[in-house]
């Protein structure tokens, strides 16, 4: 009579220091996980619904920046001014009311960062 035994190699799912992260053996085979494409559908479906849960309605927009806008900051003593740099060096100053660009000027030859 022949006994199966399953033998395992410590070094493939044994940490070398604490600090390392643990080894798991997982089976990436298709046909072994026939509910897998239908289970990554129904957690991209719930994360869509939670983000439209708790997102905020748009309000509006303000339009003048050709590059990607890095830094805003609020006027210290009027509400209705905010200020936003971008990535290509430009600042421009808002009136949030009117929504409108009071002043734009190049204020870096590189990145807004505050």
């Amino acid at each position: 009579m022949k006994v199966k035994v399953i033998s395992r190699n410590p070094d493939e799912y044994l940490r070398e220091t604490k600090h390392d992260i643990h080894k798991v053996a997982r089976n990436y085979d298709p046909a072994l996980h026939p509910f897998e494409a239908a289970r990554e559908y129904t957690r991209a479906l719930n994360a869509v619904k939670l983000e439209k849960v708790f997102a905020k309605p748009f309000i509006g927009n303000l339009d003048g920046h050709r590059d990607g806008v890095s830094c805003i900051s609020k006027h210290p003593k009027q509400l209705s001014i905010l200020i936003s740099g971008a990535f290509d060096g430009e600042v421009r100053v808002w009136d949030l009311p009117q929504r409108i660009c009071l002043r734009n000027f190049v204020a870096h030859n590189g990145i807004v960062r505050g």
